[in-house]
């Protein structure tokens, strides 16, 4: 596999595998007639339950107009399991399906969108969703589960959320699970952020179900996700430890050979294509998206890695910061920040002023009187003597620009970049590195039957179990807070009497609390009351106002 042909071919075939398995501007989704909101984010609070599940499918699983409450897919081998262990458990949980193209560009069946567009539009979705639970049902807590393409956008919204900057408060998010997600970080283990094989319980909960889950034993790839680089996560801020990536070892979707680049780049670049059955489309695009790669990295490549003292070419070096095939995987990446002006302006004034410079250097040492003279009286009798005496004159001076010192430098320089472009990508020439890809199909859809546990449990049927175990630590929450709220106790105070004459009893209704006192004073009563305030639930926990 270390032939070039075949290299480029492995990597054609990781852009198909993730086209067929799961792996801008959003498009526009069907409306309701007030045109107010998506007229699925209307179908999907019936109830409030403890836990609602929101799941993300992968690609082909969706699309604008799939039914949020119909369990199809991947992910319905989570849902089912969940619903009826909860019922088991006596724990309330709803869950629905968002909604998005689930697209590659018209290279699977469904939509035309790129891959880039249908995440975008699939996290826009989600944060929808989930903003919509939470405004009908404020006490409820959210679950974010997601499948491949659908795992990707699942995974932008949950990082978001767990560092802050999301559309939900992070407390309100108990749980995320992801399979397949193609931005997984290299490595990572299976709660990224932490070294965890057990899921956390969720904060102001006692956690006695999630503790009893059955012990994890799945051993997380050295890989890392095939997603643009600046999509991979590593950490899931305030709820990492909540968070699980599951990932079978030849998932390329996760699993992406580690030194390999250049693979990124070129699926980076398949993601922002549309073929919609159209070939000028397709063309198009893929122009669009090479063209914007190769500007981007001309720009870096010029400003940080091209070294030309006064500007001149005699001194002209090349000093790479990266490899090429790490700047191409970058500024392929179609969410990357464009070049600023200033950048575009600092590279443009680098090359034209060393071309500027050589072409002085040029006329200084060409266009000299004697040569001049030389030209003149050749080209009298024969203009084309003229010209070849400017050009051997010319040739003479190269040399001179580009020194023999400098031109050895550029040999050794040059031959250094290709070997790190061999090192850095590795993987893409190794064969034992390759075959471990060779069945990815079918490692991609083995999260339902692979065991990740002592007895057997699938990756789907252990987080169905976590979140039915999340929704009953939830419950069992919710519940010591009513009853601490229903069941106050009566608040009795008795001032002793210092008369035997007389001996008054009042009585102070307030909600839950009776209030009992003796006074010596028979014209005047004084009550004493204590209220000891409604509980307030709080992430699960109960905090009492302060006795007054």
């Amino acid at each position: 596999m270390s032939a070039w042909p075949k290299r480029f071919a492995a990597v054609s075939f990781s852009a198909a595998v993730l086209a067929t398995s799961g792996l801008g501007t959003a498009p526009a989704y069907a409306q309701s007639s007030t045109g107010d909101e998506p007229h699925w984010l209307g179908e999907l609070v019936s109830d409030c339950p403890d836990l609602y599940v929101l799941g993300m499918q992968g690609t082909t699983e969706t699309s604008p107009d799939a039914p949020v409450k119909v369990d199809t897919g991947m992910l319905s081998n989570i849902m089912g399991p969940l619903l009826d262990q909860a019922r088991e458990l006596g724990a309330s949980v709803d869950r629905a399906y968002v909604p998005y193209p689930g697209s590659f560009g018209g290279l699977t069946p469904g939509g035309t969108e790129s891959y880039v567009e249908s995440v975008t539009a699939g996290e826009e979705n989600l944060s929808l969703a989930a903003q919509k639970v939470l405004s009908q049902c404020p006490s409820a807590k959210l679950a974010v589960v997601g499948f491949s393409q659908g795992a990707h956008a699942a995974s932008n919204f949950l990082r978001s959320v767990g560092k802050g900057s999301g559309v939900v408060p992070a407390r309100s998010v108990a749980a995320g699970a992801l399979f397949g997600a193609p931005t997984r970080s290299p490595g990572s283990g299976l709660f990224p952020g932490t070294s965890q094989t057990a899921p956390s319980p969720v904060p102001g909960t006692g956690g006695e179900a999630v503790k009893a889950l059955s012990a994890v034993s799945f051993t997380a790839p050295e890989g890392g996700g095939i997603g643009p680089v600046a999509d991979l996560t590593s950490s899931y801020g305030s709820l990492s430890g909540r968070v699980s990536s599951w990932c079978q070892g030849g998932d390329l979707a996760c699993d992406a050979p580690a030194n390999a680049p250049v693979v990124r780049a070129v699926v980076n670049v398949a993601g922002q294509v549309e073929v919609g059955g159209d070939p000028f489309v397709a063309i198009s695009t893929v122009g669009r998206a090479l063209a914007s790669t190769a500007f981007k990295t001309a720009v870096d490549v010029v400003n940080q890695d091209i070294q030309a003292p006064k500007n001149a070419l005699s001194a002209i070096s090349v000093q790479p910061k990266k490899t090429i095939s790490q700047r191409l995987a970058e500024a392929s990446d179609p969410r990357a920040t464009p070049p600023t002006g200033q950048e575009v302006t600092a590279a443009l004034m680098k090359v034209g002023l060393i071309g500027i410079n050589a072409a002085v250097t040029v006329v200084k040492k060409v266009l000299t009187p004697e040569t001049i003279t030389a030209v003149a009286a050749a080209g009298l009798a024969n203009p084309a003597a003229a010209f070849g005496v400017l050009a051997a004159k010319t040739v003479s001076v190269l040399p001179e620009l580009v020194p023999p010192a400098t031109s050895q430098r550029l040999v050794r320089q040059t031959f250094q970049i290709v070997q790190n472009e061999v090192k850095a990508n590795q993987d893409a020439f190794d064969l034992v590195a390759m075959t471990t890809v060779r069945n990815v199909a079918a490692e991609h859809g083995s999260y339902g039957s692979v065991p990740a546990t002592a007895s057997g449990q699938a990756p789907t049927r252990f987080v169905a179990s976590w979140l039915a175990a999340v929704a009953a630590d939830l419950d069992a929450a919710t519940t010591s807070a009513g009853t601490s709220t229903s069941t106050a106790p009566s608040s009795t105070t008795t001032r002793p009497s210092t008369t035997a004459e007389t001996t008054t009893e009042a009585t102070s209704t307030t909600p839950s609390q009776t209030v009992t006192f003796t006074t010596s004073e028979p014209a005047v009563s004084t009550t004493n009351v204590v209220d000891s305030g409604p509980a307030v639930l709080d992430q699960g926990g109960v905090s009492a106002a302060a006795l007054n």
